[in-house]
C-alpha cells in the first residue's frame, strides 16, 4: 500500500470525483420532461404557467449537463497533479512517470492531453451531444451486422468523457500499485 498521503489523497479525491462523474452522468439520463411535472401526450394552454414550465424543463436539463461538466473537469485537473506529486516524490522513477501520462495514449490520446486541454484549450473543450460511443460489428453465416451504440454525454476528441474518466482512474491506480507500492 502507497504511504505517501498525498498521493493516496489524491487517490481517495480521484475516486470521489469518479463517484460524482458517475452520478452526475446517470442524473443526466432523467427525464426531466417529467421530472418538472409535464407529461407526455397531454395538450397544456399556451399560458404563463406552462411556459413556467416548459423553461424550469431547460434549466434542469441545464444545470444536470453542467454538473457532469464540472464533475469531468474537477477530476482530470485532480489526476494530472498526481503526476506532480509522483515526480516529487519518486524523482528517480521520472521517465516512467512521464511515458505513463505523457506518452502512453489511450486509444490517440495521451492521459495529459485532456487533463490540459480543459485547462489551456478552450476550442479542445469538452462538447455535450449524442455521439457514438460503441460500435461492434459481427459476421454470422451469409451476414454482417454492426451494432452501434449512441449516447448523449461529454465528449472529448470523440471520445466519451465519462468512460475516459473511468478508465483513466482504473489504469492509474494499475500504475501506482506496480510501480511504487514497495
Amino acid at each position: 500500500m502507497m504511504q505517501n498521503q498525498r498521493i493516496v489523497q489524491r487517490l481517495k479525491t480521484l475516486q470521489f470525483n469518479l463517484d460524482d462523474i458517475n452520478d452526475c452522468y446517470d442524473n443526466s439520463l432523467k427525464d426531466t420532461f417529467l421530472e418538472v411535472g409535464l407529461g407526455y401526450h397531454k395538450q397544456y394552454p399556451l399560458n404563463e404557467e406552462t411556459y413556467r414550465l416548459f423553461n424550469k424543463e431547460q434549466e434542469l436539463k441545464k444545470l444536470l449537463e453542467d454538473k457532469l461538466f464540472s464533475s469531468v473537469f474537477n477530476f482530470t485537473q485532480t489526476y494530472y497533479s498526481i503526476k506532480e506529486y509522483l515526480r516529487e516524490e519518486f524523482p528517480e522513477m521520472k521517465q516512467i512517470i512521464e511515458d505513463f501520462f505523457s506518452n502512453e495514449k489511450i486509444g490517440l490520446i495521451a492521459r495529459k492531453d485532456i487533463c490540459n486541454d480543459l485547462k489551456h484549450n478552450p476550442e479542445k473543450d469538452l462538447m455535450y451531444g449524442l455521439g457514438e460511443v460503441r460500435k461492434v460489428s459481427f459476421t454470422e453465416p451469409e451476414q454482417v451486422a454492426i451494432n452501434i451504440e449512441f449516447r448523449r454525454t461529454w465528449f472529448y476528441s470523440g471520445i466519451d468523457s465519462v468512460e475516459h474518466c473511468n478508465l483513466l482512474f482504473k489504469e492509474l491506480k494499475t500504475f501506482i500499485e506496480a510501480n511504487f507500492n514497495k
